[in-house]
């Protein structure tokens, strides 16, 4: 089956192993650590003690919260993603069955960013300034956290989804990250955004009716809303919908649902027909 792209990205993505980014983020948390140990240490002399360690760990607090416990690495590992997500669609040769290697849409950069920076301006000065004064720390600290908390306000929703992924469509059935469904067990596949089935026309036909796609967009900046979109699937007698791929532009995931919806019938076409191709070449 020749291949089909909704957009072609720019490059084939997959994922490390569990150990390996295991590995690279203990080294990376290693280097920072000690970098910032040892510029505190040049900066404070030899009088580090529990004050210090202390206005440490909060500033670390502040800024590994938004980053491992709502998801920001999602958004850095995508930081130079194009702003319209794509997938390609290629043959699996392993299972004789589908791939979809998707790529989602950078988050909306402004104006997370300049919060952000300056945030982190504010930490380290607060660090700084807190080795004269307790005070002068806690002042600095609350501005920092709350240009920071705004900043996640424009770029964390959505930040779960937001990462590549490979789908596969075989007869063994769907599976997407830790999503495995039996080809007999799937019962939909559809587009979504923040847990709303997206659908263009009004929810109620009137001449001020809103749809569910306008509707989501107003707990989001309109930028980041146009890039949060989800593809998702439920299995039969769930009602829940299980995430296939997110962080998606609105035409990226109905062209990816569309054809997961037919790579789906396919398989189960194909495994149908299967026994009887079988018993005719006996």
């Amino acid at each position: 089956m020749p291949p089909n792209t909704a957009a072609q990205p720019d490059s084939q993505t997959g994922q490390r192993p569990a150990w390996v980014r295991i590995l690279l983020w203990v080294g990376a948390a290693f280097l920072l650590f000690n970098t910032l140990g040892v510029a505190l240490f040049v900066v404070s002399g030899p009088s580090i003690g529990i004050g210090m360690l202390v206005r440490l760990a909060l500033v670390g607090a502040a800024v590994a919260l938004p980053l491992w416990k709502w998801h920001g690495m999602n958004v850095l590992h995508t930081w130079r993603n194009p702003k319209v997500a794509s997938f390609t669609r290629r043959d699996d040769p392993a299972t004789g069955g589908l791939l979809f290697d998707v790529e989602p849409a950078r988050a909306a950069r402004m104006p997370a960013l300049p919060l952000f920076a300056f945030g982190v301006f504010l930490l380290l000065n607060a660090l700084l300034a807190g080795t004269r004064s307790t005070g002068a720390f806690v002042g600095l600290y609350v501005v920092a956290l709350v240009c920071i908390g705004v900043g996640c306000t424009f770029v964390l929703p959505g930040a779960r989804a937001r990462k590549p992924v490979t789908v596969s469509v075989s007869a063994r059935g769907v599976q997407s990250g830790d999503l495995d469904m039996p080809l007999e067990a799937v019962a939909d596949v559809r587009v979504s955004h923040g847990g709303l089935v997206v659908d263009p026309d009004p929810l109620m036909p009137q001449r001020n009716g809103v749809s569910t796609a306008a509707m989501a967009g107003r707990h989001m900046g309109r930028r980041q809303e146009k890039r949060g979109y989800e593809v998702t699937i439920r299995a039969d007698g769930d009602s829940g919908y299980g995430l296939l791929a997110g962080g998606l532009t609105e035409d990226c995931a109905r062209a990816l649902a569309t054809d997961l919806g037919k790579a789906i019938d396919a398989a189960r076409g194909n495994r149908d027909t299967a026994p009887v191709g079988a018993s005719a070449a006996l």
